[in-house]
């Protein structure tokens, strides 16, 4: 993965000669929130105490900064005894390139004239950190969505601290929070202005549109002697390790029954479930450590299911049937399915630039790379560096194809919500869409 850091990004360096507000509070307002880390508001005040970063936020509330770097002061040594151990699991350049996307998306949201992050300060830090992942750019965005999910975590959770300091610092002193009052009364007065033309016109949507589809679903209602079927259920149960726990024989005969019933037309619902996962965190003395737990657990079960379930329609059969010849082809992409990808390796492009615009990238090993060199007929690696139209997907190994192309196009495309509407076009899946490039 491609990092870089951001212009005027550096380390906070304490000057002697910095004059002390004489009406700043001796402790800083917005310390830590007892749901922030220590770490994280450790990360955060390091980030706000970089230069860029620092005038930003001192020009936007209106503390100056001056004022700004001697909160952070004052906040590093009141947590600075204190230990901090969180999101070991991020490496050092990923922090880096964490971190440095950070600054360079809070100096963007600080110097927007219409300075949305005052009116929002006053709602909470969560708007405040909703606000910043809209304001983060295309290029970081990509970056971001290709990341492994602790990386992603770790920008959620250090923004989320970020957000909690403005958010305070606008609320504890009292020039920015009169600014920030002004600003929200003033927005809630154009929003009471324009409330009449906004009720005439959603009556008028109302008798136009709403109206006639209530008595349509009425009357369909009332023509309607038995419910409609939800379709034959296919059960992919999971164990702790998330690792699919029917045998290989079982796994088959599930996947030929799936096939078949896309093939004749049946109406057919897949489940992913993860039927030890209570009993397990019975152990997990913390309620708050088991909840947080069971939620991640059943959000990667709920992304499998959405790529399985996107797997076994017509449209996939429709364009992935020459590269799934037998039951343990299909085997071979739900393993894959459900494994999720591991960004370790050489990593491989894979993208489209008509819509739907999707990144898909792939991670490769030795042995892949050489198979994605013979495949495509190319004398080196680096000569799949042609950008797009130079080389597509469906160059590429059918092992490759399966293991690693295949579940990454329909997590990307679940993650786009392209295959959950009715009838999706099937060309969003056509491999010869999709370029491919050295990443």
């Amino acid at each position: 993965m491609r990092r870089s850091s951001a212009p005027g990004y550096c380390r906070y360096i304490e000057h002697d000669n910095v004059e002390k507000e004489k009406d700043l509070p001796e402790e800083l307002p917005g310390r830590s929130s007892p749901s922030i880390p220590v770490a994280l508001t450790k990360v955060a005040l390091r980030l706000i105490g970089a230069s860029d970063l620092a005038d930003a936020i001192g020009d936007l509330t209106g503390l100056g900064r001056t004022s700004i770097d001697s909160l952070v002061r004052t906040a590093k040594t009141q947590i600075s005894d204190r230990a901090s151990a969180e999101f070991t699991a991020v490496g050092d350049a990923d922090r880096e390139w964490a971190e440095s996307m950070l600054s360079r998306t809070y100096v963007r949201l600080a110097a927007d004239p219409a300075r949305p992050v005052m009116s929002e300060s006053l709602i909470g830090a969560e708007a405040v950190a909703n606000l910043a992942d809209a304001a983060t750019s295309v290029d970081d965005r990509r970056v971001l969505d290709s990341s492994s999910d602790d990386v992603r975590a770790y920008v959620t959770a250090v923004s989320e601290a970020i957000a909690y300091l403005i958010s305070q610092w606008y609320s504890t002193h009292e020039e920015p929070n009169r600014a920030a009052m002004s600003q929200a009364a003033g927005e809630t007065l154009q929003t009471v202005r324009g409330l009449p033309h906004v009720i005439d016109g959603l009556k008028a949507h109302i008798d136009a549109v709403i109206a006639p589809a209530i008595h349509q679903l009425q009357q369909s209602a009332a023509s309607t002697e038995e419910p409609a079927s939800q379709g034959e259920q296919f059960v992919f149960e999971l164990d702790a390790d998330l690792k699919l726990m029917a045998s290989e024989e079982e796994l088959a005969d599930l996947v030929q029954a799936a096939v078949v019933a896309v093939y004749e037309e049946k109406s057919l619902r897949i489940d992913v479930s993860l039927p030890t996962l209570d009993d397990q965190l019975k152990g997990v003395d913390d309620a708050v450590v088991a909840s947080q737990i069971k939620r991640q657990y059943d959000a990667k079960a709920r992304r499998a299911q959405l790529a399985l379930s996107a797997f076994f329609t017509t449209q996939v059969e429709s364009v992935w049937k020459p590269y799934l010849g037998s039951v343990s082809d299909r085997v071979v992409v739900v393993r894959a399915i459900v494994a999720g990808q591991v960004p370790a390796g050489s990593k491989l492009d894979v993208w489209r630039t008509e819509p739907p615009i999707a990144s898909a990238p792939v991670w490769l090993t030795s042995d892949e790379i050489t198979a994605v060199v013979e495949s495509t007929r190319l004398a080196e690696w680096d000569h799949l560096r042609g950008g797009a139209g130079w080389r597509a997907a469906d160059e590429l190994p059918h092992s490759v194809i399966r293991e690693k192309v295949m579940p990454s196009i329909l997590a990307e495309l679940v993650r786009r919500e392209v295959t959950t509407k009715d009838g999706w076009d099937a060309e969003a899946a056509l491999l010869a869409h999709w370029h491919i490039g050295q990443g």
